[in-house]
């Protein structure tokens, strides 16, 4: 690989290392471009990794994390390791992760269609601090009637994301599955919503039909993107397979292990070995 784009946030610290990586790629002879490249350089940390993402995924090209943000689950290389990065270039000591991507189209009660795509959470939530009434349907089938604050549909790699710190589940990221989680359900004597977490299988087809979408607003944002600010009166869900994103990791890469860094041990004093 030897057309390099590079894509990093404004952080002086990351903009010493994408200064430290370009002296290091042109020694090297590799090219640096804007367009065309062979794979994309990322410098920061997750939410650098998923504005590239939604930058450049049309381009069909793998990504390479450099961690210079707190979290990291999309990272590969430490700022201190640089060299490493010819590992992934000039040699095979590496894997490519393929990560499908969570798709939605709503509809307005104009009859508008927006559609939109998310690597990591579709958050569906009401705009007033009033309660989202909607309807659930899984396969076409209904399943729930739904009152509470909202829901968050993820992929196992939104798993670490707005939903684990909402209550959802840890899902492992190569498992072919994706979750609903629902936002504070209002659980009451005529309405029993979903509570807990719900895994299905990826060729699941979720659907919801917002109740008074006249005059409840509901937003629906994508990793964080606002879809539409229109009324909106129903939701569909469900994995792309067809837009699946390519994110190269380090042979040495494990999910246990780095779960357990980035989320149960993290700046803590106690911990075993």
């Amino acid at each position: 690989m030897k057309r390099i784009l590079i894509h990093h946030n404004v952080k002086p610290f990351s903009i010493e290392v994408r200064d430290r990586l370009i002296e290091l790629l042109k020694n090297d002879d590799k090219e640096i471009v804007n367009n065309n490249p062979d794979v994309v350089v990322v410098i920061g940390g997750d939410g650098t990794m998923l504005s590239a993402i939604r930058k450049y995924r049309h381009l069909k090209k793998p990504f390479v994390g450099i961690d210079t943000g707190t979290l990291g689950f999309l990272t590969t290389i430490m700022p201190d390791h640089l060299e490493k990065i010819y590992e992934v270039l000039d040699s095979k000591n590496y894997r490519v992760n393929h990560y499908p991507l969570l798709s939605v189209r709503v509809k307005t009660i104009h009859g508008d269609y927006f559609n939109d795509l998310a690597f990591n959470e579709i958050l569906i939530k009401h705009e007033e601090p009033k309660l989202m009434e909607a309807k659930i349907y899984l396969d076409s089938s209904p399943f729930n009637y739904f009152t509470g604050d909202g829901l968050i549909v993820s992929t196992p790699m939104g798993a670490t994301g707005y939903a684990i710190w909402a209550g959802g589940a840890v899902v492992h990221s190569d498992i072919p599955v994706y979750q609903i989680t629902p936002m504070t359900p209002n659980d009451n004597s005529v309405n029993r919503p979903l509570k807990s977490t719900m895994i299905v299988p990826e060729n699941t087809k979720l659907q919801i039909t917002i109740e008074k979408a006249n005059r409840r607003k509901v937003i629906v944002a994508c990793d964080g993107n606002r879809l539409s600010d229109e009324y909106i009166e129903s939701i569909e869900v469900r994995i792309d397979k067809g837009d699946e994103i390519r994110v190269i990791r380090s042979d040495e890469f494990n999910y246990f292990d780095l779960f357990k860094r980035k989320i149960i041990d993290k700046n803590i004093l106690r911990f075993i070995e």
